[in-house]
């Protein structure tokens, strides 16, 4: 195992200012507790350098940190993974992604239960559906999945599906000629 040298905790911490997560050796935090037991805390100059390097390790720590907690956010928009993470940060940013997931779903829960015809107001209990007014229609386009004004998901749709929709999604579907209003028999 190599040693961490104050002049490559320089480099760490200079590389750990940009945006982006850097790669680190997985052993790192090990290798900066040697560091620090090398300097003489009893003595003023040896308790400054002792703090000089406490304070850039702390620093990459909460960097790294805030960039683990963005990456994770992030990653509900589609952005990758970062690969230089270490294993405990790994299994950190996995517990963050699931407590979001957990959340966004209670949040949305709040928000769309009201929108929607499977739950009561206070969400307790499933109510039975109303069907309402839903249209009829043929998709002539490949549709990706999408949600829709009632804050449920749609699709995805491939041609020659026949599907019901809410009103407002089907003619949003038939205006972007995506799909084709099918006449009640």
């Amino acid at each position: 195992m190599e040693e961490l040298t104050y002049d490559e905790l320089r480099r760490v911490h200079a590389r750990e200012k940009g945006p982006t997560i850097s790669a680190i050796q997985p052993d790192f935090y090990v290798m900066a507790g040697r560091l620090l037991s090398t300097y003489n805390r009893s003595d003023a100059s040896g308790m400054r350098e002792y703090n000089n390097v406490l304070k850039m390790l702390k620093y990459i720590y909460y960097r790294r940190l805030e960039k683990i907690v963005n990456s994770s956010i992030s990653s509900f928009r589609g952005v990758e993974t970062p690969p230089e993470m270490l294993p405990r940060e790994r299994e950190l940013y996995e517990r963050i992604v699931s407590l979001v997931k957990t959340d966004e779903r209670a949040v949305d829960d709040v928000m769309l239960c009201p929108l929607d015809a499977m739950c009561d107001p206070e969400g307790k209990a499933p109510v039975v559906e109303s069907r309402g007014a839903f249209m009829k229609v043929k998709i002539s386009k490949d549709v990706d999945e999408f949600v829709g004004l009632n804050g449920k998901t749609f699709g995805p749709y491939r041609v020659n599906d026949e599907v019901e929709l809410p009103p407002e999604e089907a003619e949003s579907l038939v205006k972007m000629e995506s799909a084709v209003r099918i006449r009640k028999e």
